[in-house]
């Protein structure tokens, strides 16, 4: 397992290329934190893994707010350690008011 022992940070991990990566990330190893906006489909990200013996743990965020990017930061330190790899998925279209 090539990520065994590390923390991987995956925003957009609740849908395309974000869930596949986060799936894929604790096939080796990893334990994942799954950040996406859309709780719904993060759980069934987050169920996904842990069905195939995975771990990893949910985190609402949207990345177009750091207030919640630093609360996810926060809550991934604080659950364990540092993470070792990021991946950021963008939405498709983002909107800022």
């Amino acid at each position: 397992m090539m990520l065994a022992g590390k923390v991987a940070v995956i925003t957009g991990g609740a849908r395309g290329i974000g869930h596949s990566t986060a799936v894929k990330f604790a096939a080796e190893g990893a334990k994942v934190a799954v950040c996406d906006i859309n709780p719904l489909l993060m759980q069934q990200t987050l169920a996904a893994i842990r069905a195939n013996g995975g771990e990893a743990e949910g985190y609402p965020v949207d990345v177009t707010r750091k207030e919640t990017l630093a609360a996810m930061v926060k809550a991934v330190m604080a659950s364990g350690g540092a993470s070792t790899a990021w991946s950021t998925t963008p939405a498709s279209s983002w909107t800022r008011s």
